[in-house]
């Protein structure tokens, strides 16, 4: 089971199709919701908007594509069956920023 702070890749359904891609994302949640068989988890995406935390080669230890970023607006849960394996780890202080913002969009 993928750690928080992990950049994972991940079978992810959208809404608008009933298949899945697969997409790298940051797990979010602990281990002890883990213990339910899901996570949560950020999607990262290369259409970054006003919505998204770019995601800065100092934020990650693996390759991603240099206009990448973290979506905040829609937190995704999965599965457990739905993850592939773990790529890489994003800082202590970009996953504080992340939540950060998550935290402002519902807040406000």
């Amino acid at each position: 089971m993928p750690k928080r702070k992990e950049i994972i890749l991940a079978r992810v359904f959208f809404s608008d199709s009933p298949e899945s891609k697969v997409r790298p994302a940051i797990v979010l949640s602990n281990e002890k919701y883990h213990s339910t068989g899901f996570l949560l988890v950020s999607a990262i995406t290369t259409a970054c908007d006003e919505y998204c935390v770019p995601i800065s080669e100092k934020d990650s230890d693996c390759q991603l594509d240099k206009h990448s970023g973290a979506r905040f607006d829609g937190i995704i849960k999965l599965h457990e069956k739905q993850t592939i394996r773990t790529i890489g780890r994003v800082s202590a202080e970009f996953r504080e920023s992340l939540v950060k913002k998550i935290v402002s969009t519902v807040a406000k």
